[in-house]
């Protein structure tokens, strides 16, 4: 037999390697003897993937692309959120290149509002980003426990998330994700903006498809919601509607289902923050009533002009004293005297509009741009509520914040449930990895993978298993796949031609 650990040689009769000092069993029985199986498989996979790297902790937080863990990086001490992408969600080229594309992306913003990325990785199928970890709150969380929040901290937060967005605007990025969720605050009162999960560099159309819906729907922005391409004024809109939540407590489009939000962002106009509440600056009336416009045109020329109008509205240095003061109280779980806000007029409960053409005059054939955006807006609006019903699992229903990623054509593929082994077909389950991580692993002659298999399901019975890379020695054993079980190798370890170990 040999080590499935290391390759050494050890007597069929050995419970140990005495190369390494890995536990052995008789294939004949089982394989090797690892730790129990983790409830959470994605939670379990990246464990043993970084382990030696990181020590993962626990799920922190779930979004349409990427999972993120709490984690420990060893050879420093310091805590990092690990965002991942799940292989279950599908890791197609185009998935895979967006997630290298926003590693990419994030490790150039070097900006104080932004949240710094230490680390990208692949390993053993595993795409990862170690971000810095953030000890403090979300402003979603903020704004859910608390409220409508005082102006100066309204400003503060303005202030901090557009710099960040100018300053990745300068460099051709786009957000298009830009809520509460993604705007972090620290136990010092800092601001970070995170998640770049769906930024889009403006001069990048490689990845771009026609009629995709991306972005959180309370917060998208009527081009979004109707397909078309993002830029700098989305990300715009979407501060706008930060602004107004924080403010009044609440989104200004809330409906039923996802198609009436959409709606909403179409034609309905954004409710006046002053019948909330009187003490709203007239500047920061108008920087609102820009940023929300429904044509992408007539909002802010630039970000770094919308900068100029919020830093325009009086913000004072005790302001500024002040807002840091609240940021940390909330930012620790405190609690500050909440405001009173007026009920916003009720939302119209079907927002159209009608185009009746004038007497004498017979409709004009649409041109076939016009046609092509009509046709986006609707795939958009139906085939995502659709969507958002079979999600919600029966009756089309929002929880707004929620969701990063609404994607509607091509529609989603169906999140796989957790695999368990099929016994009824005489098959069971291989998991292991490989160092080096190219190494290619064959099942019996036939290749089945590179650097790792999780969970792949084999016949059951004795099977050939040979791992082989350039420059090492191969690995040739025979292991035996119980049916309806999963066999567990654990890190199988090439040693170097000429190592001599």
């Amino acid at each position: 037999m040999k080590c499935f650990q290391c390759g050494a040689e050890v007597p069929p009769a050995t419970l140990f390697c005495g190369h390494c000092g890995t536990r052995i069993s008789d294939p004949q029985e089982a394989t090797l003897v690892v730790p129990p199986e983790d409830p959470d498989a994605l939670l379990q996979r990246v464990r043993m993937v970084l382990a030696g790297e990181y020590d993962v902790e626990h799920e922190i937080g779930r979004g349409g692309m990427a999972v993120v863990f709490k984690a420990t990086e060893l050879g420093l001490g310091r805590a990092v959120a690990l965002k991942v992408l799940p292989p279950d969600l599908g890791l197609t080229v185009r998935a895979i290149e967006r997630f290298k594309r926003e590693a990419r992306m994030v490790a150039e913003l070097d900006h104080p509002n932004i949240i710094p990325v230490y680390r990208v990785g692949q390993f053993g199928g595993v795409l990862y980003i170690a971000m810095k970890f953030i000890e403090g709150r979300s402003l979603e969380a903020m704004v859910e426990a608390q409220g409508a929040l005082p102006v100066p901290v309204v400003l503060y937060v303005l202030r901090g998330t557009t710099r960040a967005l100018a300053y990745a605007h300068d460099r051709g990025i786009v957000h298009r994700d830009i809520k509460g969720a993604n705007i972090l605050i620290d136990r010092d009162g800092r601001l970070l903006v995170s998640d770049f999960g769906v930024a889009l560099r403006a001069a990048d159309v490689t990845l771009t498809v026609d009629g995709t819906v991306i972005g959180t729907p309370p917060f998208m922005s009527p081009e979004q919601c109707s397909g078309q391409r993002a830029g700098p004024q989305s990300d715009q809109y979407s501060v706008g509607i930060i602004a107004f939540q924080m403010l009044t407590g609440r989104v200004p489009f809330q409906a039923d289902t996802l198609a009436g939000i959409m709606q909403h962002h179409f034609f309905t106009p954004v409710p006046d923050v002053r019948a909330a509440r009187d003490d709203v600056p007239p500047g920061l009336v108008d920087v609102l009533h820009v940023a929300l416009a429904k044509e992408p045109a007539a909002r802010f020329p630039s970000t770094r002009d919308m900068l100029a109008a919020i830093e325009a509205v009086p913000f004072s240095e005790a302001d500024r004293r002040e807002s840091e003061r609240v940021l940390r109280l909330l930012a620790t779980g405190g609690a500050i005297t909440k405001l009173e806000t007026r009920a916003l007029p009720p939302l119209p409960d079907s927002p159209t509009i009608s185009m009746k053409p004038a007497a004498g005059f017979a409709p004009r054939r649409p041109r076939p741009r016009t046609r092509l955006v009509a046709a986006a807006a609707a795939v958009a609006l139906i085939g995502g509520a659709a969507w958002w019903a079979g999600r919600a699992g029966g009756t089309p229903s929002l929880a707004p914040g929620r969701d990063s990623i609404v994607a509607v054509a091509p529609p989603l593929a169906p999140v796989e449930p957790r695999r368990e082994p099929p016994a009824d077909r005489g098959e069971g389950l291989l998991r292991m990895l490989t160092s080096p991580t190219d190494a290619e692993i064959f099942i019996d002659g036939r290749r089945v993978g590179q650097g790792a298999l999780f969970d792949d399901t084999v016949a059951a019975g004795p099977r050939r298993l040979r791992v082989s890379a350039k420059g090492y020695e191969t690995f040739d054993t025979t292991i035996i796949i119980p049916r309806g079980a999963t066999v567990r190798l654990d890190r199988i370890v090439l040693r170097g031609r000429g190592s001599g170990a």
